[in-house]
Formats: C-alpha cells, sequence, structure tokens
C-alpha cells in the first residue's frame, strides 16, 4: 500500500494525516514534535548561499479518522507537559454547524462503588446531532444530555497544537469506541428473577379459552390459559386467574424466529448516552492491533472506569 510521505510541517485541515477507517474500538498513541525552528530553509538564491532564509517547524499537527460505524471520539493527553498542547476534533461531514466542545475535569464526576471519583466524559468528543442538547433525566449520569450519543459515521479531523512557542514534544491518546450493541432486560427483582422462554405448548395443562365470556370462569390451577387477540367479558361477570395458573391474552406474531425476544427501547436504552469505559475491552482492543502481552499504556488508566 502506497503511503503519503508528506510530513506533519507540510500537513494542513486540508492535508491531514489519515490514522484509518473504524469499523470497530481502536486505541492509539499520538507523538511528535511541535514548536518553531530556526534552521536554513528555502532554496539557494544569493551568491552568500543563504538558502532562501531561516525558519521550519510547525505548531499543529492535523489527523484524520473514518468512522464507518456509530462510534466515540475520545482524547487523552500526555506527555511531560500535558498542559501546553490542545487537542480539537472537528466535523468533515458537511452537517449544519453546532457547538461542541470536549468537557474538563470538573465538569462531571460520580463516585463508584470503590468511592473513587472519576470523570467518565473527560476528554470525549461529543456529537451535536440533537434538536435540543438537554433532555432532562435527573436519574441519568450525564442528565439525559444528547450531546453523549456516539458520532454518525463519516470523517472527523484531529489537531494537536502547541501554545507555547518553544519545542515541545507531545503524546496523545486516542481511543476509538465502538458501543457494543448488546441490549439487557432489565427486571424488577435482581437477585432472584429470572426470565424464560416457551417455544412449544405442553398440550397436558395448556387450554384456549373465550374469546367471549357470558358467565364467571376460573382458569384451573396450574394451566396456562390464552385467548387470541382479543376477550370480551360481559357486564357483571368475572375470569379469575388462580396463583399458579397464568392467562396470555393478545396476537401470536409467527413471523419472529421463537428463540428471539422482540425489543421497542428507547435511545440510549443500550448504554449509547451513558457508557463505560472498560478494562477488558480496551486491553482486548489494543492488543488486537499489536504483538501479544503488550501492556496498555498507562496513558488511558484516568478514563478507564469499569
Amino acid at each position: 500500500m502506497a503511503r503519503n510521505q508528506s510530513t506533519q510541517r507540510q500537513r494542513t485541515a486540508q492535508n491531514p494525516l489519515l490514522i484509518g477507517s473504524f469499523d470497530q474500538t481502536s486505541l492509539r498513541v499520538l507523538t511528535g514534535t511541535l514548536g518553531a525552528l530556526n534552521k536554513v530553509v528555502g532554496y539557494k538564491d544569493t551568491s552568500q548561499n543563504s538558502n532562501g532564509g531561516h525558519g521550519g517547524g510547525t505548531l499543529n499537527h492535523w489527523f484524520q479518522v473514518n468512522l464507518s460505524t456509530p462510534a466515540w471520539i475520545i482524547t487523552k493527553k500526555g506527555g511531560t507537559r500535558p498542559n501546553y498542547i490542545e487537542v480539537s476534533t472537528y466535523d468533515l461531514n458537511h452537517n449544519p454547524i453546532q457547538g461542541r466542545m470536549i468537557f474538563q475535569a470538573d465538569s462531571i464526576s460520580t463516585t463508584n462503588e470503590a468511592g473513587t471519583v472519576f470523570y467518565p466524559y473527560l476528554g470525549q468528543t461529543m456529537g451535536a446531532g440533537s434538536d435540543l442538547y438537554n433532555t432532562f433525566e435527573r436519574l441519568r449520569l450525564d442528565k439525559g444530555n444528547d450531546l453523549y450519543f456516539p458520532l454518525e459515521p463519516g470523517s472527523y479531523l484531529l489537531c494537536v497544537s502547541s501554545t507555547r512557542n518553544e519545542i515541545l514534544d507531545y503524546t496523545v491518546g486516542l481511543v476509538i469506541e465502538v458501543p457494543s450493541g448488546e441490549l439487557f432486560l432489565l427486571l424488577e427483582n435482581s437477585d432472584e428473577s429470572f426470565l424464560t422462554q416457551e417455544t412449544t405448548f405442553d398440550s397436558n395443562n395448556t387450554i384456549a379459552i373465550g374469546p367471549v365470556f357470558t358467565a364467571d370462569y376460573i382458569i384451573p390451577n396450574n394451566y396456562n390459559a390464552y385467548t387470541l387477540d382479543t376477550a370480551i367479558i360481559d357486564n357483571s361477570y368475572v375470569v379469575t386467574v388462580p396463583a399458579l395458573s397464568t392467562w396470555f391474552i393478545g396476537f401470536i406474531d409467527t413471523g419472529f424466529a421463537n428463540d428471539k425476544f422482540l425489543l421497542d427501547t428507547d435511545p440510549g436504552y443500550d448504554g449509547s448516552a451513558i457508557h463505560e469505559h472498560s478494562l477488558t475491552e480496551w486491553t482486548d482492543a489494543w492488543q488486537r492491533e499489536r504483538s501479544y502481552g503488550d501492556p496498555l499504556p498507562e496513558l488511558f488508566a484516568p478514563l478507564i472506569n469499569r
């Protein structure tokens, strides 16, 4: 594969270094040197061999990330002088311009079971795909802020800048985090509740009743009764369901696989608005692209909360 050999000094927002296209979680460490130089540059243009002047170096390094699936872009500054650099992310998808920022460490905090305060959105680039940024929900960690949803597929620009007019070596951790997409069922009793599914009828204890009831009716003990579509109970009559029996009323759609549940969830139910950064998942993603046993850099440790 041919590679663009342009140096970062030659790169601009129109010619960034492409890091790659991502459809799964990936972690990278970006390093480089920023700052103005005082060296001979240009071409020979005088009899005294001045080479055109003095200069060199750059204060900005430009990178491009392509997302082929919704994902978060998370950055973490490292190195010996992280306060001397700025990291900015831009949307190249020509979406309407809306405000976005990267939250600082004092923006939001919580306490886990061990009592440690962490900042789940520190350094995270926020998407701007919502009409209203705050759909307030007091029980959610992010209070329902839609800015924390994954970024849409497309191209994003990352710029690492120096705030000092001196030579500076920088380190920036970059995480492309793809939602797992796994849904879960939250039961009322988390300790002893179980969810089971019947895919076949037991004719020994399953009966069809109704659909019209013109007298009182008691479902036999330990029986499963069902009424397709709708049950009509005339006035003053009662259908009794004993404690160990069940009564199902509704339409059975055979168009779905018998071994699947159909979940109708709200946005953010799968953790896309409130998500944790897993040590196991990040370590697996780091080692997947490197030699086995290569440890996850400590640079990412402050972001991990699970």
